[in-house]
């Protein structure tokens, strides 16, 4: 049985493997790329402060007029074909597949351990 200062050990070890896999660094790195080019920041926020002013006159009971939907496709469209973004999306898709499968991987050594009769 592992104490907890040789679990923690485990534990960086295992978060060192996984900031090393090809993944998680091909994530970081559209992350990155996102935050540093200026026009999709501005695109992300132009989109963002848009649908705000559209859940804002949704909770008003306000009509939505054609040009703010409009707005908005054009925002949702350009956003679609944004490099930086389309990579970013697919990485992070890519980690999350990948966390997903060490959370299950974890939880699958834990549930075995709490089994009577099976080894682990």
């Amino acid at each position: 049985m592992a104490d907890t200062k040789e679990l923690m050990a485990q534990a960086q070890a295992l978060g060192n493997a996984i900031a090393g896999h090809a993944r998680v660094r091909d994530y970081l790195a559209a992350r990155q790329a996102v935050q540093n080019s200026v026009d999709t920041q501005t695109l992300l926020r132009d989109y963002q402060q848009h649908t705000e002013h559209i859940r804002k006159l949704e909770a008003e009971q306000k009509p939505i007029e054609v040009a703010d939907k409009q707005k908005l496709a054009a925002l949702e469209h350009r956003m679609s074909g944004d490099d930086a973004l389309k990579s970013l999306m697919r990485s992070q898709a890519d980690y999350a597949e990948l966390m997903t499968q060490i959370n299950r991987a974890m939880e699958a050594a834990l549930v075995a351990a709490q089994t009577p009769g099976e080894s682990k």
